[in-house]
């Protein structure tokens, strides 16, 4: 797992320009943006709809986590996960399992 890779998305019109360009996919827990690029780039967005504060962070957390397990599976490009509602209560595995899926969905694993 290199996690050191992974650049931070902070700007607002990047994350436009994502969700405008990018492969999409839903799956249980989360929704995944992909757009192939140079630079790799993540984020792990959680909503108000996901619950309060605590909620939200353990939401993000378990993403980040799942996400970073496929390190180097992954391509370059940059990847915005947006946390559903009731993620928190998803066993680990299943996050894991089904992150994989939609990942591979918008071609982003090698």
């Amino acid at each position: 797992m290199i996690i050191g890779r992974f650049g931070s998305i902070s700007d607002s019109k990047e994350f436009m320009h994502v969700y405008q360009n990018a492969k999409k996919w839903h799956c249980d827990c989360a929704v995944v943006y992909f757009l192939e690029s140079s630079s790799t780039k993540f984020a792990a967005i959680a909503s108000k709809k996901v619950g309060k504060a605590v909620i939200r962070n353990r939401s993000k957390r378990l993403l980040r986590s799942a996400f970073y397990s496929f390190g180097n599976e992954l391509k370059d490009g940059v990847y915005i996960l947006i946390a559903k509602a009731g993620l928190e209560k998803l066993p680990y595995d299943r996050i894991q399992k089904s992150l994989k899926w939609s990942l591979k969905k918008v071609n982003s694993i090698l």
